[in-house]
């Protein structure tokens, strides 16, 4: 049997995170369940796709990862998708698509399992039990027919103009300290990271002219750029308290979907 790992936008102050987890239990007491998040914002599909997008190739393969976020704004619609040799269950409201991404995913299916009409907590109803069906070895295809077309959701792509020397990004995700993750790679920012000269532009007057290698490196007011474990670069804070006292986020004001533009020379 394999695992499940399960990220919501439940929280762990209500009962609907112990609910799905009662009834996992109750359809497979010897299976393993991983917390993965359940601090994901309310319908911020983006949130999801790059917790999820970052966390899934950590998992041995044949995981189910159960997500459920936003999970009544499918339009009734409910799907199960292999890719990478593991099995993503949601709604269709975009957040598989973003973890397609570049990716193709080898099958999708409805859930068409369970009593579905007027459901208000599809975790609990039916979601859970395909889950469980899945970690057992069971088919997408059990679950119901194959789906061809995914609701599309987008995340902005970066802009790099080599002959006007700018790259523009974007913020992406704000983790727990307040610091500001962008969908710039190492690629993306190669020619600039060789640059004799090179700006980040920052609201309220401020502008970074290094990347730093680490969190201890020297900051600029405070703030400073790297590129993070993950291969993106980041705005940080040097030494936050908290996303709110004195994150990059909050002393910026600067969330996701907000641009970052680099030029260099």
């Amino acid at each position: 049997m394999s695992l499940i790992s399960f990220s919501s936008d439940y929280g762990h102050k209500d009962p609907h995170r112990g609910i799905v987890l009662g009834v996992l239990s109750s359809l497979a007491p010897e299976l393993k369940v991983v917390d993965l998040s359940h601090d994901l914002s309310p319908g911020d599909l983006i949130e999801a796709a790059f917790v999820i997008g970052n966390t899934f190739s950590s998992f041995p393969v044949g995981t189910v990862h159960l997500i459920l976020n936003s999970e009544l704004g499918g339009n009734n619609t409910w799907l199960a998708m292999e890719m990478d040799g593991q099995f993503f269950i949601a709604a269709d409201n975009g957040v598989l698509s973003l973890l397609q991404a570049s990716r193709k995913a080898k099958a999708v299916h409805r859930i068409e399992i369970g009593e579905q009409l007027n459901s208000l907590f599809p975790g609990r109803d039916f979601l859970a039990k395909a889950a469980v069906h899945l970690a057992k070895g069971g088919s997408l295809s059990m679950l119901g027919k194959a789906h061809e077309t995914l609701k599309r959701a987008y995340l902005p792509k970066p802009n790099v103009d080599h002959q006007r020397k700018r790259i523009i990004g974007h913020v992406i995700y704000v983790d727990n300290y307040g610091n500001l993750i962008t969908n710039l790679s190492r690629k993306e920012l190669q020619e600039a990271l060789k640059s004799t000269r090179l700006e980040i532009n920052l609201p309220r007057n401020k502008s970074l002219s290094k990347i730093a290698k680490s969190y201890q490196d020297n900051a600029q007011d405070g703030v400073l750029a790297l590129i993070n474990s993950l291969g993106l670069l980041e705005i940080a804070y040097r030494d936050p308290r908290s996303r709110e006292v004195n994150g990059a986020s909050s002393l910026l004001g600067l969330g996701v979907m907000n641009e970052i533009s680099i030029n260099y020379e």
